[in-house]
């Protein structure tokens, strides 16, 4: 096995050729990056992100370079080096509750330093500062949603006013001995496919400690990388994904460890496939999964293993530069006897034997995207479908599930549910604009002694296990969308205008409506925000 894993090594380093350098953190030079990804003779592969690009790129002339408004700049034959501040002040108003008011103030750095195009450092640093209403304990916890919630704020009570502090630090160390072949070190977050969601991993959850290495040769990009996640034990989500309940929050240091594999393809003029494998670890990996060329089901099976491991699918087609579909599938676990049962039960409904296995876990997502419509530059739009069988990204063992602290690695519905969501966003250089809506039927759990699947974080097992102390779920006559369906719809609007001709600083407004229903609760959400950023702390 040693001697496999030096030769697959030795193979991805004898082979052709990129030269990345910076990560984008700008979102127009990661929209004409993927844009220009669709066309022919395109050697990018956007399902791959975060991007990465030389700091004097501009891919069209409607992007500012990357130096602009920079507190301090030092470029020459050898060195880059960028050193530019980041900010945020908005105020927020939520009209479906009585006095809510909050006040977030977010300020920090980004440094960006290139050493002759090998060694190349990213590192930024914020700080949020939020304050609003005085609130109790219960309150407190439910502001803490897996789903739906961007930063974990730890709040503190002053006599009529919440305080909450926050700070994120995103880094990473990429060196790249020669053009073909990179080795990275960070703490960050990634994210797999060319939609709005993914199924096979996203970056919705918070930062991670990670080894990645990088080789691209032909019309191929792969990428392996090694992770440390962190679980919550005994932790207990209930029927509504968007404000979810916790009877403990315990062991914050509980870690666990992820390895990840992608291979994207390019074929021919306008077709790409990805293909995604992924295993989460208990404990430290084994020297089997830092093989950088392997299936990790084989290699689980032969070691006796009861890891979580998932398989998954990207694939992309691009009809021109202006327009392309997409999809994925992820399968996480399946039988073919008993998926051929499903579908003979879906084909006729007078079949009486036994479907819906609870290890039936898959998903699927397909989508389209329109750049520059109508001819108008800057004019996007998007529609999408995603659809996850119950049980999806969870195990027997609540550790391996495919989550990190809080959130899910993937789809922030977690599984057993149905998504459609679409938008349209305009862009110029003065002034930027989005609206964004979707809708989902997810099959939620209706108490504490209940599990239908769409919690992630649970373990899932059809008998009981006493180290788990799991509920456990039927094995047969599962269904997508069993459990408390819960109606789950979103619209927002976003608008900046940069006032400054460096378009570093943007005024923006936020408008977004949310509402949840089921027959045991609705809920509501109309919130404006108002406030200026920095555009790279988006």
């Amino acid at each position: 096995m040693k001697r496999i894993a030096l030769i697959s090594i030795i193979i991805l380093a004898s082979v052709t050729a990129f030269a990345q350098n910076l990560q984008v953190r700008d979102f127009r030079i990661a929209r004409d990056i993927e844009k220009s990804a669709n066309g022919k003779f395109s050697t990018t592969h956007s399902s791959m992100k975060p991007y990465r690009t030389t700091p004097q790129t501009e891919i069209s002339d409607s992007i500012v370079p990357m130096s602009d408004f920079v507190a301090y700049k030092l470029q020459n034959d050898n060195i880059y080096l960028n050193i530019q501040p980041v900010y945020e002040l908005g105020g927020s108003y939520n009209f479906a509750r009585k006095n809510d008011f909050r006040i977030a103030e977010t300020a920090g750095a980004i440094i960006d330093f290139s050493l002759k195009g090998k060694l190349n450092i990213n590192y930024m640093l914020t700080e949020t500062y939020g304050y609003k209403k005085r609130v109790s304990l219960h309150e407190q916890l439910a502001e803490l949603k897996p789903y739906n919630f961007d930063k974990i704020w730890d709040f503190y009570n002053d006599k009529n006013l919440a305080r909450g502090f926050f700070m994120e630090q995103t880094f990473n160390i990429n060196y790249t001995p020669v053009e073909f072949f990179s080795v990275e070190i960070g703490n960050g977050k990634h994210f797999y496919g060319d939609g709005r969601r993914s199924l096979l991993q996203s970056d919705i959850c918070g930062n991670y400690p990670y080894l990645k290495v990088e080789s691209e040769f032909l019309n191929f990009k792969y990428s392996c990388m090694w992770s440390v996640l962190g679980y919550l034990p005994n932790v207990r989500f209930i029927y509504d994904p968007d404000y979810p309940y916790m009877n403990a929050i315990s062991h914050w240091d509980s870690r666990k460890f992820n390895a990840t594999h992608y291979l994207d393809c390019r074929i021919g003029k306008h077709v790409n496939v990805g293909l995604f494998e992924s295993v989460m670890s208990s404990r430290f990996l084994s020297f089997e999964y830092f093989n950088p060329v392997i299936f990790f089901r084989p290699v689980e099976f032969s070691m006796g293993s009861n890891e979580n491991a998932l398989m998954g699918m990207n694939i992309k087609v691009s009809f021109s530069q202006k327009n392309c579909i997409y999809g994925q599938f992820i399968l996480d676990d399946v039988i073919v006897g008993q998926l051929m049962n499903d579908i003979k039960h879906r084909l006729s409904s007078s079949y009486t034997s036994q479907y819906g296995w609870f290890a039936n876990k898959w998903g699927i997502q397909g989508g389209i995207k329109f750049f520059d419509m109508f001819k108008v530059k800057g004019l996007d739009c998007f529609v999408e479908g995603n659809i996850v069988r119950p049980y999806v990204y969870s195990h027997s063992q609540q550790e391996l599930t495919y989550t990190h602290e809080l959130k899910p690695l993937a789809h922030p519905l977690g599984a057993n549910f149905v998504e459609a969501l679409g938008g349209i966003s305009y862009f110029n250089d003065i002034i930027e604009c989005a609206l964004e809506m979707s809708y989902a039927i997810v099959g939620c759990d209706s108490s504490f002694n209940s599990h239908f699947g769409q919690n992630v974080f649970y373990p899932s097992m059809d008998a009981y296990m006493p180290s788990q102390n799991n509920i456990p779920v039927s094995s047969y006559y599962n269904v997508l969308l069993q459990g408390i369906r819960t109606n789950v719809a979103t619209v927002k609007f976003d608008i900046a205008y940069y006032p400054l001709k460096n378009k570093a600083l943007s005024v923006f407004a936020e408008i977004a409506m949310r509402y949840n229903s089921n027959e045991l609760r609705k809920d509501k959400y109309l919130g404006v925000c108002v406030g200026v950023r920095s555009r790279l702390i988006k």
